[in-house]
């Protein structure tokens, strides 16, 4: 998992969104591990901490086809941010968590 500041990029498409916000990512490559609560205890912790940081957003943007994540995201308390766009890293759903 990575966290990151959205405004550490000249032109980034969650870059509209205040000081401090910060965007993650996550790759869980074992199939295995896949399904069974992983992603959502540690974007959870994750998350957490982050608020407790200070930051007033925290974004992410799975592909739009990425139903599971998505799933996930919203359990977590994300929201769709707007439609699918297409962006220098591919296609995603920008997605935000406010505290």
């Amino acid at each position: 998992m990575q966290d990151y500041t959205v405004h550490g990029w000249e032109v980034h498409h969650f870059a509209n969104l205040p000081e401090g916000s910060r965007g993650i990512d996550q790759y869980i490559g074992d199939p295995e591990m896949v399904g069974v609560g992983h992603g959502s205890a540690f974007i959870g912790a994750r998350m957490q901490a982050l608020f407790d940081e200070g930051a007033p957003v925290i974004a992410t943007d799975p592909h739009p086809d990425n139903k599971r994540a998505i799933a996930v995201y919203r359990k977590l308390g994300f929201e769709p941010s707007g439609p699918p766009q297409k962006t220098q890293w591919g296609l995603i759903l920008p997605m935000l968590a406010r505290r």
